[in-house]
């Protein structure tokens, strides 16, 4: 079936299954067995091995994702070079829907997802960290540094991130969402996107929110996480008034901060309650000068900031192997990258 057509059948059904069932997560659901049946997904997640390590004394956890098949997430999936008459769009781009019908050759096919401010291909990513772990990559070409921090006007200003990263967590109550800024474990530094993954039905919330944060000493002011190896920020409440109050701090503290524009990038998560009817944001300052948690090695992002560190290569699967990793082996891994570019309010 020609490519166009496939996209527009699959998209149709989604649709529906969005409109007459259980929302967008019952279509991402659809959309992750359709790639499985594809081929596009090389993962089925089996080989996974997760630990949990407890800290001896307090309540608190960190978790390790022994992942095989990530480290050939490198490799890529699909071809590089186009054949003949096909357009090589923005050098290639992953993320971008004319490379990637010839790249996999026509086995990747997206859904379309509009927000109040944008619009987005829900992607499925073929060596998946989570179930459901899809990438949401805006439908234009733009960067994924925020404009508060590029010069680049193309670029998305704090506020949309914000509204949209939000308003598709309360439409994905089950899952976890999350920005990677540039130098803070962005995939696709080019393309500007988000990704989603399910929670896991039997550890289903994740370290950081088992953590305690101050209170908030007016409204306006963000909770700030107490006993963590990663400086992180909270608000909690309606999409508009998180968004409000998270841009109008996150805004004065660049302008405050001791450290220089070129080098400041951030993660932020999003999470839901259950009915989706309110939003818990978390923001993280980052250095892209500190990006790893084990030297050059073991890049950090969304999940690693959640607290499960991700291990693929074979150096970090005999860590494993061999015991020597504990709770206080991640907590030192982790507090690599903490950034901490405002005191003020702690």
């Amino acid at each position: 079936m020609n490519y166009d057509l496939s996209w527009t059948s699959l998209n149709t059904k989604l649709r529906s299954s969005e409109d007459l069932s259980g929302g967008l997560s019952t279509a991402l659901l659809e959309l992750e067995n359709h790639q499985r049946e594809s081929g596009f997904i090389v993962d089925d997640l089996r080989e996974i091995h997760r630990f949990v390590f407890n800290h001896p004394k307090k309540d608190y956890s960190f978790r390790v994702q022994l992942n095989p098949k990530r480290a050939r997430r490198h490799d890529g999936t699909g071809i590089l070079h186009p054949p003949r008459k096909e357009t090589y769009l923005n050098n290639g781009c992953f993320l971008c829907r004319k490379n990637i019908e010839w790249q996999q050759e026509g086995r990747q096919v997206g859904f379309e997802i509009k927000t109040q401010s944008g619009d987005y291909n829900a992607l499925m990513n073929p060596f998946p960290l989570m179930p459901n772990h899809v990438v949401l990559a805006s439908q234009d070409h733009i960067p994924q540094e925020v404009k508060l921090l590029s010069e680049n006007q193309q670029s998305k200003g704090l506020e949309e991130l914000l509204e949209d990263l939000c308003e598709l967590a309360c439409r994905l109550p089950k899952h976890v969402g999350f920005y990677n800024g540039v130098g803070a474990g962005a995939s696709i530094e080019s393309h500007f996107h988000f990704q989603f993954f399910r929670r896991l039905p039997d550890i289903p919330n994740f370290p950081i929110e088992e953590r305690s944060f101050t209170s908030s000493k007016d409204g306006r002011c963000p909770e700030f996480i107490l006993d963590y190896p990663i400086h992180v920020l909270r608000w909690r409440g309606s999409i508009s008034e998180v968004v409000s109050k998270a841009c109008a701090w996150i805004t004065q503290s660049i302008k405050e901060s001791k450290i220089g524009k070129h080098r400041l990038t951030s993660n932020f998560i999003a999470t839901s309650s259950k009915l989706g009817e309110s939003v818990t944001l978390y923001f993280i300052p980052r250095d892209k000068e500190k990006q790893f948690w084990n030297g050059g090695k073991g890049i950090v992002g969304g999940l690693e900031i959640l607290g499960e560190l991700v291990m693929a290569s074979d150096d970090e699967r005999t860590l494993v192997e061999k015991d020597n990793i504990d709770y206080f082996f991640i907590n030192t891994a982790l507090s690599n990258v903490s950034t901490q570019f405002s005191n003020k309010n702690v």
